[in-house]
């Protein structure tokens, strides 16, 4: 089943085209799996590691939560075949060794970046750590333990053939060192002409407003609260989204935000900055009572999405591969791409 939302972003930002360099050719479309909240389901991740076989991809984008409940959990991305390919974010479950519950606390997540990059970027064995295999870069102090991006669990994809840059970032302990590599990053985007999609597991800590698209659930304002200015607990720190607008001011290509942590497909503006699209995916794990979609059965138990950037076309296109609502009765999305 697939669900295709296409969202042209000329309409939100004044951008300029990227130039490729000579061997590269005309820039070709960004085509990235996405998904999020696997929650130790080995099945679900072999079907998607299955699925990535048989695809044309650049990449798979997890964004966070792949243990079933608390750091020591299984790390299934380990234990599955081919699942060590697979680019990963940190999520509040993650951090979460178990010695604080909500009943004494609202942030019970006490691993710290020290714990989870050992544990999720490098693996069981530190000769052939994880995250060498990702193809990204990581902050030039992550080895240095004098430096305060020691370990730290963010990091940058460039994709040259399509003008495009995947920033991912670490919700969970964010920053000074993190915000200052964020925005010195997303500098050096604009300048080498590189068009940003950016990373994080939690959801923008205002909300956001819905955007008319299939993927967005009721035309419902999330957070639905009757205070515009009500804060999320469990939230992307607003700092991180002004240093998009920053970026947008100066001249940058922002594309959009990948996330999840919810277990609901949401595709929004961001409050207080409407240049700014955040995109939520569903679980990708097995059925709770968190999980908005409905229709899951053994015949359609996935739910990922397809997202590509065509930078010629200056497009965004969402596919859903699974199950989905399909909200307002809508299969799909489409705004047609404005003349520049």
């Amino acid at each position: 089943m697939l669900i295709t939302l296409r969202l042209c972003l000329a309409a939100l930002l004044a951008l300029s085209l990227c130039t490729p360099s000579s061997d590269v050719g005309e820039p070709r479309p960004l085509r990235l799996l996405h998904f999020s909240d696997l929650h130790g389901s080995a099945l679900h991740l072999q079907r998607i590691v299955d699925y990535m076989a048989g695809q044309e991809l650049d990449d798979a984008i997890h964004t966070g939560d792949g243990v079933m409940c608390y750091y020591d959990d299984e790390n299934v991305f380990e234990s599955v075949p081919g699942g060590r390919r697979v680019l990963n974010t940190i999520g509040n479950h993650d951090c979460w060794k178990g010695h604080l519950v909500w009943a004494q606390t609202d942030k019970p997540y006490d691993a710290t970046k020290e714990d989870v990059y050992s544990r999720f970027f490098v693996g069981p064995d530190p000769e052939n750590p994880t995250i060498a295999g990702w193809g990204v870069c990581q902050p030039s102090g992550v080895n240095d333990p004098e430096s305060p991006d020691y370990q730290a669990c963010y990091y940058y994809k460039d994709y040259p053939g399509s003008c495009a840059r995947l920033i991912v970032l670490d919700c969970m302990h964010y920053d000074s060192a993190q915000e200052a590599w964020f925005e010195a990053t997303l500098s050096q985007a604009r300048e080498a002409g590189l068009a940003v999609l950016a990373v994080t597991h939690y959801p923008a800590e205002f909300g956001m407003v819905p955007y008319d698209a299939a993927l967005t659930p009721h035309g419902e304002d999330y957070p639905q609260a009757s205070d515009p200015d009500a804060v999320q607990v469990e939230s992307m720190t607003d700092l991180a989204f002004r240093a998009v607008d920053k970026f947008i001011d100066e001249g940058g290509l922002f594309v959009c935000w990948l996330s999840g942590h919810n277990h609901n497909d949401y595709v929004g503006m961001v409050k207080r900055h409407e240049r700014q699209m955040q995109i939520l995916v569903d679980k990708a794990g097995e059925l709770d009572h968190y999980m908005q979609d409905a229709d899951r059965s053994a015949e359609n138990t996935d739910a990922f999405n397809i997202v590509t950037w065509d930078p010629v076309r200056r497009e965004l296109s969402v596919e859903r591969v699974g199950c989905a609502d399909g909200y307002h009765g809508k299969r799909g999305f489409t705004v047609p791409a404005a003349s520049r």
